[in-house]
Parts: structure tokens; C-alpha cells; sequence
């Protein structure tokens, strides 16, 4: 098992075409090269599904069924999990959740982080800003800006993405 201080994890989940939503997880090394990858099976909800869960179909599906399942079953525990959709922030999990990306201006999803209130925010150097809940140490943000200074930290999200699709059309 790799060191626990020397790994990251980008975690998705995304609604397919067919409205079936899959999610999967990329645990790295701090080259970004892949050391565990786990995904679910696509998830359609059924229309009573649709009914009972309302408006909140959507949360339940992406945090507590998919995201949360795939963290437990984690073999590597990474540093931290990275991830870009802003929903995914309210897991409640034993590490990290950082929602990362590069500052647009008037982008939608910055004013809809700025609203929760019980995020904390950072900026890195390298431009990439943070959001989190809890706290992060002083050394935690610049492990992340070496890091950010080294590789990309949102090409995984990509390579992770292609897998999750091609998953999906192998089935």
C-alpha cells in the first residue's frame, strides 16, 4: 500500500445520456499516475424513485449512493479527494473533500460556492482555487501547491472521465 501522505483521489459521478448517473474514483500518486481505480454501475431511478425523492433524487443519487459508496470501498486512502462538481461537497468522510478549479469570472458555480457559507476557501498560487469543509493545515495547502506547481491537477478529472465513459460502453 502506497504512503497515505503522497496520493490524491478524484472522485466523479455524472448523469449519462440514457438519464443513468455512474461514478467512479482515480487514486494517484503525486504524478498523477494511477494507483486504484473503482467505479459503480450506472444507477437509472425508477419514476417511484423520481416521485418519493422529489427535487432531492439528484443529491441522494450523487452523495449518498454513488460517491459515498465508492469512498468506503477505497483500498488506497489518499491525502485528499479532489473533485470539480460543487454537489459533491457534502459528503461527510473521514478525509478531505476539496472542490478545485481555475477562477472565471460570472462563473455560475463560483456564486453558488460563495452562498455555502460553511466552506472555506483558498487561492494557490499556481491559480487553481479551493473550497473545503473543515479545515486545512498551513503544510496541507502547500503539499497542494507543490503539487499544483508539478502537474495538473485537473487532467486526471479528464482521464477519469473517458474511463467512466468507456465502462459504460463496454456494458
Amino acid at each position: 500500500m502506497s504512503d497515505v501522505n503522497m496520493s490524491l483521489g478524484y472522485l466523479m459521478v455524472s448523469r449519462t445520456p440514457e438519464n443513468e448517473y455512474v461514478g467512479g474514483i482515480m487514486v494517484t500518486d503525486p504524478y498523477a499516475i494511477p494507483v486504484e481505480f473503482k467505479y459503480s454501475e450506472p444507477i437509472k431511478p425508477t419514476g417511484l424513485q423520481k416521485i418519493l425523492y422529489g427535487n432531492s433524487i439528484e443529491k441522494y443519487l450523487l452523495v449518498d449512493v454513488i460517491a459515498k459508496k465508492l469512498l468506503q470501498n477505497l483500498e488506497e486512502k489518499p491525502k485528499f479527494i479532489l473533485i470539480e462538481d460543487s454537489r459533491l461537497l457534502d459528503i461527510q468522510f473521514k478525509m478531505p473533500i476539496i472542490y478545485i478549479s481555475i477562477p472565471t469570472k460570472g462563473s455560475e458555480e463560483a456564486k453558488d460556492i460563495k452562498v455555502r457559507e460553511e466552506l472555506s476557501k483558498e487561492s494557490l498560487e499556481s491559480g487553481y482555487d479551493i473550497f473545503f469543509n473543515g479545515t486545512l493545515t498551513s503544510d496541507d495547502i502547500k503539499w497542494l501547491e507543490r503539487i499544483s506547481d508539478e502537474i495538473d491537477v485537473l487532467e486526471p478529472f479528464h482521464r477519469l472521465k473517458e474511463a467512466l465513459n468507456y465502462v459504460c460502453s463496454e456494458e
